[in-house]
């Protein structure tokens, strides 16, 4: 995939604010969006390669994405980044950002101890946490501002809207925004509340969470027909990198 040249930081504007003409605005938008200009991948994409990391590293690095997000959604998946990032950690040299998504939490897991053990790990990159399953771990506090929480799709009890993620926020309050604008679609396909969502959390920013989806939250491959439905909530966050959860349709 042929990506375009690489924005430098003093490249990026501010967070755009909505225009009057939001049509219009998105119309000029998708051809650039087409061009994958801001796009990252997340290893999570990756099919046959994600449990294995030595493979889901090489593969984004020989893809060209710009930015990765290493995608440790399991307990075992971040049990196995541990020795990876000890001995391989130059393999993420020529990516512009790197991050992490923390394991999903499930009923036979500890958030206390999953979240102890990202803070005893001590890594640099920013993490993304989902709020429905962390939100009361205070451990992560010693994380400051790599903290980071997504909003959630509509199988989730909590941390779709602008309440539930207030709430979180007012307890993380260095903690950064994922916006996954597939999980806004799932709660509206009117995308009027990831609007909601930058106007609140917009300074908070950190990157995008994008891909296909369904209306039950499973992810598929992302379709320019996705793109462009997309279109109106990307214009605002030219600004930060734009992670692929699902890779892109041929």
């Amino acid at each position: 995939m042929e990506l375009s040249p690489p924005l430098r930081a003093n490249d990026r504007p501010a967070l755009p604010a909505k225009s009057d003409a939001g049509v219009l605005q998105a119309d000029t938008f998708r051809g650039r969006v087409h061009a994958a200009a801001d796009f990252g991948i997340a290893t999570g994409a990756f099919v046959e390669e994600r449990d294995d990391w030595d493979r889901a590293v090489a593969r984004a690095r020989a893809e060209g994405w710009r930015f990765i997000e290493l995608t440790a959604i399991t307990e075992d998946r971040l049990d196995a980044l541990v020795p990876f990032l000890d001995g391989k950690r130059s393999g993420l040299d020529g990516f512009e950002r790197v991050s992490i998504h923390a394991p999903i939490t499930k009923p036979h897991t500890s958030a206390a101890a999953l979240a102890d053990k990202l803070v005893t790990l001590a890594w640099e990159f920013d993490t993304v946490f989902h709020p429905d399953g962390y939100r009361q771990e205070q451990s992560l506090l010693r994380l400051g501002r790599r903290v980071v929480f997504e909003n959630m799709d509509n199988q989730k009890t909590f941390g779709q809207g602008t309440a539930d993620l207030g709430t979180v926020f007012d307890a993380f309050p260095q903690a950064g925004f994922c916006l996954d604008v597939a999980h806004v679609w799932t709660n509206d396909p009117s995308l009027r509340l990831g609007h909601d969502l930058l106007d609140k959390f917009g300074q908070r920013l950190r990157q995008l969470h994008v891909s296909g989806i369904e209306p039950d939250g499973t992810h598929r491959p992302t379709t320019r027909a996705d793109l462009d439905l997309f279109a109106p909530v990307l214009a605002r966050c030219s600004h930060v990198p734009w992670l692929l959860e699902a890779e892109l349709a041929h």
